[in-house]
């Protein structure tokens, strides 16, 4: 059996760069969990301005940074219009992030009038019944007043966008910031009183050496930031990347290569005290990311902004990626697009979300939520990938051996029902 490399994508309108697909579209998307136990909820915020844009990403991002008060009002409207999201579920909105985009450059009166909209739609009377409050933030952009007004306006937890400590590959990322700049950055946040801080960083691109690799996270253990999220870089069609993969100006990393830099990024960390939880999460102990580990544990979301998804236990539903009708919207449920999962849907995406993490897939819950006719076939192929060494099993749990989880989606392909 041929297992395929697992290949990082972005997904159109999603936060995550790990999607999976099949078939030239986005077939699973790791931001739409299937059906469990609905007990909390999360708010997801799409905030689309970009000052400039990276090599290599193709979320949802517009230039017109002059619509910010706009886009901030519309936001307003659309939680207004959705604010009984999660009453049929009895859900608590326990997580609140602002992803995008850049919502760093949203203007702190902005993110508080969004924020106070949410508190007052969905009775979160007390700011403290928030269990984690993320905004990402661009380096540059974190100045020590930025940070204070964040603060001030609720947020708790910083999702930094550092990628990397070395010059020359930020600057081929066209990435606005520095080395030193980030390095400030983190600091300045530590010293707005932030204690929650996850930075993003990217391997698996051309002209990233071992030596460049370890030494980039060298320096990011040496920060201590309570997480850190690592992602292959992927060739995305539309980004300045995918055009210069199209004509030859650039050339993967070899597999091989990409893998050792996994290894690397596993070893270092792990030497440093932190616990992979998930193929690309790795966080101090109790600091797992919760609005994320959301996603991976069946529970419902509601996104907000253009591109957003939303998922409220059985549904699917995302807005298109157009600022400009974004801001025109007024029949909120026309504008929205809808799609009901089927059982077969919600059976592949929770063996994708489960198998993802390293706490694996429990047996005993896919035999009592899904049919015969998935489970069995199922176990035929984790039986057969078990004696490959691809699967192992433990405590009732399925999981990924972690010196497998570079593959994991070509894993996980070959269970797909």
């Amino acid at each position: 059996m041929h297992l395929l490399p697992g290949k990082p994508g972005l997904c159109k309108g999603c936060l995550y760069r790990r999607c999976l697909h099949r078939g030239g579209k986005t077939w699973l998307c790791r931001s739409s969990p299937p059906l469990g136990v609905l007990t909390l909820a999360g708010i997801y915020i799409h905030v689309p301005f970009c000052s400039q844009f990276c090599t290599y990403c193709d979320f949802y991002s517009v230039k017109d940074t002059g619509k910010r008060e706009a886009f901030t009002e519309a936001v307003i409207r659309e939680a207004e219009f959705r604010k009984n999201y999660f009453k049929e579920s009895g859900c608590r909105v326990k997580t609140i992030y602002f992803g995008g985009g850049t919502p760093s450059l949203l203007s702190p009166a902005s993110f508080r009038a969004i924020t106070e909209s949410l508190f007052r739609l969905f009775n979160i009377t007390d700011p403290s019944e928030i269990e984690e409050f993320t905004v990402e933030v661009n380096p540059d952009d974190a100045t020590p007043e930025y940070l204070a007004a964040l603060r001030s306006a609720g947020a708790r937890r910083l999702s930094m966008g550092v990628q990397s400590f070395t010059d020359a590959h930020l600057k081929w990322m066209n990435r606005r910031h520095d080395s030193a700049t980030a390095l400030n950055a983190f600091r300045a946040a530590r010293e707005a009183r932030f204690e929650n801080i996850s930075i993003d960083l990217i391997f698996g691109f051309a002209d990233l050496t071992n030596e460049d690799w370890r030494n980039t996270l060298k320096k990011a253990v040496e920060l201590s930031p309570e997480h850190i999220s690592s992602y292959q870089l992927g060739i995305e069609p539309g980004t300045k990347l995918g055009r210069d993969y199209e004509t030859g100006a650039y050339t993967p990393l070899p597999d091989d290569k990409s893998y050792t830099q996994y290894s690397l990024l596993q070893e270092v960390l792990s030497g440093a005290g932190y616990v992979q939880y998930e193929v690309s999460s790795f966080a101090r102990p109790g600091r797992e990311a919760k609005h994320n580990s959301s996603y991976w544990n069946h529970t419902p979301y509601l996104g907000l902004g253009p591109s957003a998804h939303s998922f409220n236990g059985s549904v699917r539903h995302f807005n298109p990626p157009s600022l400009a009708k974004y801001l025109k919207q007024t029949d909120w449920d026309s504008f929205a697009k809808n799609e009901k999962l089927s059982d077969r849907d919600l059976f592949n995406e929770t063996v994708m979300l489960s198998l993802r993490r390293k706490e694996g897939l429990d047996k005993e819950l896919l035999l009592s939520r899904y049919p015969e006719q998935l489970t069995s076939p199922f176990f035929s192929d984790a039986e057969m990938l078990m004696a490959l060494g691809e699967l192992e099993e433990s405590g009732g749990k399925i999981r990924i051996p972690s010196g497998k989880l570079f593959i994991s989606d070509g894993i996980i392909r070959e269970l797909f029902q």
